[in-house]
């Protein structure tokens, strides 16, 4: 997704949260003993560090202005998911 403005990416980062929170189950027992939640929540959560890292390279200006501690920790999250699969604490996710 390439555009001018970092609208799009952060309507799908809202998207993707909500979609995120429709379908996650509602208490800590429900989502340890459903696999597919995990695996589902966190390509989700991939995928909003991956848009948060478009805005950074893309929009540095918009990024540094607007920036949260959170959107580096989603950044850094993806790059766990990503390349560090094991080490995944569902408890903290």
């Amino acid at each position: 997704m390439t555009s001018k403005s970092p609208k799009p990416h952060l309507a799908y980062i809202l998207e993707t949260l909500e979609v995120i929170h429709a379908n996650t189950p509602s208490n800590l027992d429900a989502f340890m003993s459903d696999r597919n939640a995990q695996d589902a929540t966190l390509m989700r959560l991939q995928d909003i560090g991956e848009q948060l890292a478009h805005v950074r390279d893309q929009f540095p200006d918009f990024f540094d202005l607007n920036q949260h501690e959170s959107w580096h920790k989603l950044i850094g999250l993806r790059n766990i998911i990503s390349h560090g699969y094991r080490e995944i604490d569902f408890d903290i996710i």
